[in-house]
């Protein structure tokens, strides 16, 4: 699919404000050029293509070289998180804004790891979809629902714990073990509910001291809430 004509602009234009050029990959024709017309019709921003497959956003993005691509989840028989996971990997400074309908957590946090730069909503506002993208062309990322946004940090503190609990050593088993101690349990109590005897317990404890540094039960769970394991 050919990219539409650069709009016309006055010499003075250009020369003091330079256009956001955007690369628009969406499979609904509508939906496409309803956003092409909207973004053209903005002075700050250009359309140099469109497409509505995976295989076009790669030729287009290699050919023209935008500022933005945004870039639909669904492209036919393409994933367009594995189209912006390609295009990521070949322009380094090229932005890559997933545009959608989509609201599944797991498809944000793929979104996410990949490295986009935004994570839109097809029901967002224009102006807000305008705002977005002009601070993704100054460097920001976005996230335009605030639920997406709790999620994505609760999931960036759970794998910051979980970085936590690699470099301390300790396994699963061993952190719920210093959680029951920190409520208080004794080793008989703790033995009574992981149906262990109270010598695996005191075993298990000595090897969670020596991993933590520490030398008795408040010392390795002080250590053990100051790192977030707990």
């Amino acid at each position: 699919m050919q990219g539409p004509a650069p709009k016309q602009e006055s010499l003075s234009n250009t020369t003091q404000t330079q256009c956001i050029r955007v690369l628009v990959v969406d499979d609904h024709e509508v939906v496409r050029r309803g956003i092409c017309a909207v973004l053209n019709a903005e002075p700050d921003f250009e359309v140099v293509g469109q497409g509505n497959t995976g295989n076009e956003a790669i030729r287009l993005a290699s050919q023209l070289q935008p500022d933005i691509v945004l870039l639909d989840v669904f492209l036919g028989t393409s994933n367009g998180l594995d189209i912006a996971q390609q295009l990521l990997r070949a322009h380094s400074a090229m932005r890559v804004v997933i545009f959608t309908g989509i609201t599944e957590n797991d498809t944000l946090l793929r979104a996410m790891r990949i490295g986009v730069h935004g994570y839109l909503q097809k029901a967002m506002p224009l102006n807000k979809l305008l705002d977005a993208l002009r601070a993704v062309s100054r460097g920001e990322r976005v996230i335009d629902d605030p639920q997406a946004i709790t999620h994505v940090l609760n999931e960036l503190s759970r794998l910051s714990r979980e970085q936590d609990r690699l470099r301390s050593g300790l396994t699963e088993q061993e952190i719920e073990l210093i959680r029951l101690a920190a409520e208080g349990r004794s080793n008989k109590e703790i033995a009574a509910r992981q149906f262990w005897s109270e010598v695996t317990v005191k075993r298990k404890m000595q090897d969670i001291y020596r991993k933590l540094q520490a030398t008795d039960r408040a010392q390795a769970v002080a250590e053990a809430m100051r790192l977030g394991l707990i």
